[in-house]
C-alpha cells in the first residue's frame, strides 16, 4: 500500500496547504478550493497496474478545478475513470454536467478544463488510463466525459463492486501490482461506452500498436531502444513499425524521446533525487549524451534542465518553463507541506 499523501502527518494549520501542494506536485497542476476553515483531512493511496494507475482518495469537502492554465503547465494526457464510494458530488466538463451519488461512475479528460465539487466527506476510486492505450476509442470516451453512469443498473452495477474489490486487494496486499490486468481494464472501460459491442479490440493493428507502446514504456532505460529493437521484439519489420506510428502522426524516435523527456523532467523535480547529477538522471532513462539531452529538453520545455530543476525544487527564481509533454509527477511516499514527495511514479489526481 503506497500512501501518496496524508494530511494528518502535518500540523492542523498546514493541512489544506499540504493537500493543495500535493495535488500539483504528485500529479498535475490543479486549483483546489475549500469551504470549511476546520483542519483539512485528505489521503491518497496509489498503485500501478502497468501503464494504468489506481487511486483511493478520501477527504473533506473541496472543489477541484482543472484550469486552462494548469493544462498548459502540464498534461499527462489521460482519461480518468471515477467511482464514487462515499459522498455526493457534481462534475462538469465542456458543456456536460452531472450529479453523482455513491455507486455511480464517470470519466474526466485531463486535457480539458473540468470541475469536481464535493460538499461532504468523500471517498473516490480512480483509475487513470493513458489515452494511447485506448487508441481510436479515446475520442469516443472523451466526448462523453462528466456524464453519469448510474451504478445501480446495467454493466456499471457489476463494474463498481469489481473495482472496489480490486482496490481493496491492492491496499491489503492480497493482489499484486502487475501489468497483467492492463488489457482487461482497458476492455472494461471501453465496455462502459460500447453500447454492447465486445470489449476485445477488433482491430489487430490497434492492439499491436498498444502492445508496442507498453513495450516502449518498459524499456525506456535501455539506450538501444529504437525501431530495430521494437521490430525484433514483436516479430515485425522495421518498415512496418514506422508505418504503425505514421497512423499517429509521430515517428518512433520522436515518441521514444518524448517519453524519456517526461521521465527525466519528473525525476529532476523530485527532491529525493536532488543529490543525483543531471547527467545520471538522463542516462538512467537511456539518454546518454548530456549535450543532446540539454538541447532537446530546452526545445520541449522552454528552459535548460538545470533551470527547470532549480525552479521545481524551489532553489531558483524567475524561471518560467512552458508546457511540455507531461507534468512533473510524483509517487509513493507521504507528502508534507512545503516538501516534495518521494520517488515519482505518475498518476492523476481527483479532488
Amino acid at each position: 500500500m503506497a500512501v501518496l499523501v496524508d494530511t494528518r502527518s502535518v500540523p492542523p494549520g498546514e493541512r489544506f496547504e499540504c493537500w493543495h501542494e500535493a495535488a500539483s506536485k504528485i500529479f498535475f497542476p490543479l486549483q483546489i478550493e475549500r469551504s470549511l476553515a476546520a483542519p483539512f483531512f485528505g489521503r491518497v493511496l496509489g498503485h500501478r497496474l502497468g501503464p494504468i494507475q489506481a487511486f483511493r482518495v478520501t477527504g473533506d469537502p473541496n472543489t477541484c478545478i482543472r484550469t486552462p492554465r494548469g493544462i498548459r503547465q502540464g498534461d499527462p494526457e489521460e482519461l480518468q475513470l471515477h467511482l464514487v464510494r462515499r459522498g455526493n458530488c457534481r462534475v462538469s466538463q465542456q458543456d456536460r454536467a452531472s450529479a453523482l451519488v455513491p455507486g455511480d461512475l464517470t470519466t474526466q479528460d485531463t486535457s480539458r478544463p473540468y470541475t469536481i465539487d464535493i460538499d461532504e466527506p468523500f471517498e473516490l476510486i480512480v483509475f487513470n488510463f493513458p489515452k494511447y492505450l485506448l487508441g481510436p476509442h479515446a475520442d469516443h470516451i472523451r466526448a462523453r466525459t462528466a456524464m453519469r453512469i448510474a451504478g445501480d443498473s446495467g454493466l456499471a452495477a457489476r463494474v463498481g463492486p469489481f473495482l472496489t474489490g480490486l482496490l481493496d486487494g491492492l491496499d491489503e496486499g492480497s493482489i499484486a501490482e502487475s501489468d497483467a490486468l492492463t488489457d482487461s481494464m482497458v476492455g472494461l472501460l471501453r465496455s462502459l461506452f460500447s453500447s454492447g459491442r465486445p470489449a476485445v479490440p477488433s482491430d489487430p493493428t490497434a492492439l499491436l500498436l498498444r502492445r508496442i507502446h507498453d513495450y516502449i514504456e518498459q524499456h525506456l532505460a535501455d539506450p538501444g531502444l529504437g525501431p530495430e529493437q521494437i521490430a525484433g521484439a514483436h516479430f515485425i519489420s522495421v518498415r512496418y513499425v514506422h508505418k504503425l506510428f505514421q497512423r499517429e502522426g509521430a515517428s518512433v524516435s520522436r515518441f521514444v524521446q518524448q517519453r524519456r523527456l517526461e521521465r527525466c523532467r519528473r525525476d529532476l523535480g523530485d527532491p529525493t533525487l536532488a543529490g543525483h547529477t543531471i547527467e545520471s538522471i538522463c542516462s538512467a532513462w537511456g539518454m546518454t549524451n548530456p549535450d543532446h539531452f540539454s538541447r532537446v529538453f530546452r526545445a520541449a520545455y522552454g528552459c535548460p534542465p538545470r533551470e527547470w530543476r532549480a525552479h521545481a525544487l524551489g532553489t531558483g527564481s524567475g524561471v518560467h518553463a512552458r508546457s511540455g509533454p507531461r507534468a512533473v509527477r510524483a509517487g509513493s511516499g507521504t507528502v508534507h507541506a512545503g516538501k516534495g514527495p518521494n520517488r515519482p511514479a505518475g498518476g492523476s489526481w481527483p479532488p
